[in-house]
């Protein structure tokens, strides 16, 4: 069965955030065609001021359209994270224990005068820029403990090779014809190590050198160093919290059905196993299965019928462009960007909110997102007591994980929640304005000043007609 030209309803992913709820505004006003359904995807640790903001919309706006609000899940994020027969995770930053590590602050000639490295050091540049001192491998290499990684991986011999072996491996080199230029132009490794034995007055490579670990050189200055290593697990939360339920809610909507319920075979229809993570780590606790959640039968929605599809709604605004992909569609799904047909920016449906009486729109993200700025943060702290704590809870909870050597944190700084530098500027907290900010203002200003009390939907204050161009 070949691909319906029409989708077969519409769908828009509701976030109750400030695009997402300018979206609902403007099918109320009339602007935007009314949707089938609205999915809310709840990961169960949104801010209070988000699941107030849901009520209100779906009161206000969903209800009287008829536009029915479907809440959907795929468990309790924060719970999920925290629980060890789980394989959930977050974003969060890392950092190692401190541990300690010697720098070096200046090397010195290795002081065995026997030494064959020694001398292959002291070997001069024949150059008229030649450095005094200078040896031709400080300049062959940078790292000065790779003097005997120099001559086994690019002269590719063994150790003890003679002056003989050397020359004859020159013979047989040839260069890299795709140099740029004459700087470029290699210069033949065997033959230049060979020179540099002559000099040394050496017909071979030496011997392994313990003192100076075959180099040349030893530390004769150094000092020690508290260091820790730093990372960011990597970011799933999305796919597992957000799109796979929504996905589901939309296959369901289609027509896709409930399948029959199997008997779950990663605990065999117990409920609960020992999770194989931790069974690798010999640990033996036996908990609720993490693929059933402890029913010991899983059930999946299939597919809607075959060339059934829905449009559905995302709210990228021109300032998210950049974010705007189909790899996300699937043959039931397509993406569609509203906002951006409108050449909506963020900027603009704040504005818009503030019109028609919806401003001060919590942003819809988890309340220990560790992708939050420093602004965010204090604006968690200072406007939400309660969830600061709740979040400052967690990232304490947080902190170690089994089988991890490293700890985690919410914060960039990798420092406790409650002592981050939360209250440090960040750049784009305060940097200038752009030419095209700079030009809304001014078309906002003309507006306001001609009509104060004029704020059209379909032109949005900014002075531009919506068009139905796709972006």
């Amino acid at each position: 069965m070949t691909e319906q030209p029409t989708p077969a309803a519409r769908f828009m992913s509701f976030g109750a955030g400030v695009q997402s709820i300018t979206q609902a505004l403007l099918i109320q006003d009339g602007v935007l065609e009314r949707p089938d359904a609205a999915i809310f995807s709840d990961t169960g640790w949104e801010p209070q001021g988000v699941y107030d903001m849901l009520d209100r919309v779906e009161r206000e706006i969903f209800q009287p359209l008829g536009v029915p609000l479907y809440r959907v899940n795929n468990g309790v994020i924060q719970d999920d994270v925290l629980n060890p027969n789980k394989m959930r995770g977050i974003p969060g930053f890392t950092a190692s224990k401190p541990y300690e590590v010697e720098v070096v602050d200046r090397w010195g000639i290795c002081p065995d005068e026997t030494c064959g490295w020694r001398k292959l050091r002291q070997v001069k540049i024949d150059s008229v820029d030649e450095v005094e001192g200078m040896s031709l491998f400080t300049v062959v290499t940078t790292d000065l403990s790779d003097m005997a990684g120099l001559f086994d991986s690019i002269v590719m011999v063994p150790k003890q090779a003679t002056l003989r072996q050397l020359e004859t491996q020159g013979a047989y080199w040839t260069p890299d014809e795709s140099a740029a230029d004459d700087s470029d132009v290699e210069v033949n490794p065997a033959l230049q190590v060979a020179e540099a034995l002559r000099r040394a007055g050496l017909r071979r490579l030496p011997d392994e050198h313990m003192a100076c670990r075959s180099t040349g050189v030893i530390a004769t200055a150094s000092h020690t160093e508290i260091r820790r290593d730093y990372g960011m697990l990597n970011r799933k939360c999305t796919q597992t919290y957000k799109l796979q339920p929504i996905l589901e809610q939309v296959r369901l909507l289609l027509g896709g059905a409930v399948g029959e319920e199997k008997i779950c075979r990663y605990c065999e229809g117990k409920g609960e196993r020992v999770a194989p993570w931790r069974a690798k780590r010999g640990e033996t606790e036996i908990a609720e299965c993490s693929v059933c959640e402890g029913t010991g039968t899983i059930s999946r929605v299939g597919q809607p019928p075959s060339g059934v599809w829905a449009e559905q709604w995302i709210g990228f605004s021109t300032d998210e462009i950049g974010r705007v992909s189909n790899r996300g569609d699937t043959r039931y799904s397509k993406s569609r960007y509203p906002l951006l047909e409108l050449d909506m920016s963020r900027q603009q449906c704040i504005d818009y909110l503030n019109a028609r009486g919806w401003g001060d729109v919590v942003k819809s993200a988890c309340l220990g997102c560790p992708f939050k700025s420093n602004a965010e943060w204090r604006r968690l702290r200072d406007t939400d007591p309660e969830g600061w704590a709740a979040t400052v809870a967690f990232d304490k909870a947080y902190r170690n994980a089994p089988g991890m050597n490293h700890q985690r944190f919410l914060h960039a700084s990798c420092l406790p929640l409650d002592e981050a530098p939360i209250d440090v500027k960040q750049a784009r907290e305060w940097k200038p304005s752009t030419v095209t900010d700079q030009v809304y203002a001014a078309r906002l200003k003309l507006a306001d000043e001609g009509d104060p009390d004029g704020c059209s939907p379909y032109a949005c204050r900014s002075g531009q007609a919506a068009t139905e161009a796709a972006a």
